[in-house]
């Protein structure tokens, strides 16, 4: 039999725990879907989005998956340095006042970067804690 599969797509062979390949079948009978289909929704959805991130920072995403609770309450518990944390507040305050040069300004941009990484990386560690129960 010839299946037609998209050029896009990956046949890929796993095998699975019978109770495990049980409960995915009666889903799909349930919600009278394709197994396949079942199965790729569920892989996709038992992944971060990374699509649209920077790629060292869609790693650092993805290899959170593979964490234990533990590891990932580290992550979740992740702060910025406090002296980094001064320095921004420090260059924010000149900003406002109108006192940022181009340095200082390029500065900010880097430490206001780093803030966003580790804001979605603590995010996405809540997520997968949550998830997991």
């Amino acid at each position: 039999m010839a299946y037609n599969i998209p050029m896009n797509m990956q046949t890929v062979t796993i095998q699975l725990p019978k109770n495990v390949y049980e409960r995915v079948r009666s889903a799909a009978r349930v919600q009278r879907r394709p197994l396949e289909n079942l199965l790729q929704d569920a892989v996709s959805a038992g992944l971060p989005l990374v699509d649209d991130l920077p790629p060292e920072l869609a790693d650092e995403m993805t290899t959170m998956t593979l964490l234990n609770d533990q590891a990932l309450r580290q992550v979740a518990g992740r702060k910025m340095p406090a002296a980094r944390q001064k320095k921004i507040d420090r260059l924010l305050d000149e900003k406002q006042a109108g006192q940022l040069n181009k340095v200082g300004q390029k500065e900010l941009d880097i430490l206001l970067a780093e803030v966003e990484h580790i804001i979605l990386v603590r995010a996405q560690a809540a997520a997968l804690l949550r998830q997991r129960g």
